[in-house]
């Protein structure tokens, strides 16, 4: 059986510059802040709230959009707030409440309630997509580019992880005429309706499942999700009448071509706002476990193998192969989880497996 890795993508894969390089070197080698005066110069005051909030709607290399009262401004964060944070990536993200100065500068970050984040490149940071979000809208498509059930599993553990509902929408469907394409879509509908998430099957073309996309969304905070060139700004765009950029297809990849470069929040027509996120072509969990690959595919627990610990790989009598050989299993379900069980084990993606055999990328 065919096993799915994926790569991450372009936009996220960027090497940092050599200053930047520097700069983060100097931090950790910096043996001063291990004395005690410099360490209380790292305590946050206490929160002063009388201060204004608002809301973080996107952020840049020059700070944080904020929007209160009607009104979107640029803030910078204080120095307490950038005190080094061992496995965050960024300690700020879209959809935070904050309480900001009159000069503009944010003091303090209110507790998120839910959040989604993912596992940064280097895999050593866990790095924040938005928070205080209610739903996520997981985009994917079965056509240009294909159907990726590893990375739609990974979205919806993540999802869960941060307390987020997870909804799925299944994008272009106005390209399937048939053939093995169409085939696996319907497989795909079929075991994944099993977990009991919504399902939504949508053409922006032809206008199909657009009605019922806005009434899951008014007066919920949304962000969307997926692969790039799945379509997720064109869904906005067509639903809203928004003008967000979107882009086509690589034609020597068939892979999607990233527009939306950083994450925004959008206030949507009638109620409700939606993060609209850069396209990704994989999404790392962060500190992703096997009981969390397990749990998520619950199913298996229905089939009875030999040893109560069976990892459903190869050992023998095991209930789930069994189940799988006769069909009862689908095979995207079981591919999916071979790959997100050896990624929760710690195997070697693809990517590093053709770095240790240096082969090119």
């Amino acid at each position: 059986m065919s096993r799915e890795f994926d790569y991450e993508e372009e936009f996220h894969a960027q090497d940092k510059k050599k200053s930047r390089k520097d700069r983060r070197h100097a931090q950790e080698t910096d043996r001063s802040k291990f004395k005690k005066t410099d360490q209380n110069k790292t305590v946050a005051p206490p929160i002063d709230r009388t201060l204004p909030q608002g809301k973080v709607v996107a952020i840049s290399g020059e700070g944080a959009w904020v929007e209160a009262n009607g009104e979107r401004f640029l803030c910078s964060i204080k120095g307490f707030l950038k005190k080094e944070k061992v496995q965050a990536k960024n300690i700020l993200a879209v959809g935070d409440l904050i309480r900001y100065t009159h000069e503009h500068s944010i003091a303090h970050i209110e507790e998120r309630y839910s959040f989604l984040a993912r596992r940064d490149v280097s895999g050593k940071k866990e790095q924040l997509i938005a928070v205080n979000i209610d739903q996520a809208i997981i985009v994917v498509s079965v056509v240009n580019p294909e159907l990726k059930p590893a990375l739609i599993d990974r979205y919806i553990i993540a999802a869960k992880k941060g307390n987020i509902h997870p909804i799925i929408v299944v994008n272009k469907i106005d390209l399937l005429n048939g053939g093995e394409e169409e085939k696996r879509y319907r497989e795909f509908v079929a075991s994944y309706e099993k977990l009991g998430l919504p399902i939504l099957s949508i053409s922006t073309t032809k206008l199909i499942g657009l009605d019922a996309l806005s009434s899951l969304l008014k007066n919920k905070t949304s962000v969307f999700s997926g692969q790039s060139g799945v379509g997720k700004s064109s869904l906005l765009n067509t639903s809203y009448g928004f003008n967000l950029r979107i882009g086509g297809l690589a034609h020597k990849t068939s892979k999607g071509t990233h527009t939306t470069t950083t994450a925004q929040l959008i206030s949507l027509p009638g109620g409700g706002y939606c993060v609209d996120t850069p396209g990704v072509k994989s999404f790392g969990i962060w500190k992703l476990t096997k009981e969390e690959v397990s749990g998520h595919f619950h199913e298996f627990a229905l089939y009875k193998c030999k040893y109560p610990d069976c990892a459903h790989i190869n050992e023998p009598q095991c209930g789930v192969l069994s189940a799988l050989s006769e069909g009862e299993i689908s095979p995207l379900r079981y591919e999916s989880y071979r790959t997100l069980m050896d990624e929760a084990v710690g195997g070697s993606d693809n990517r590093a497996k053709k770095k240790e055999n240096h082969e090119p990328n």
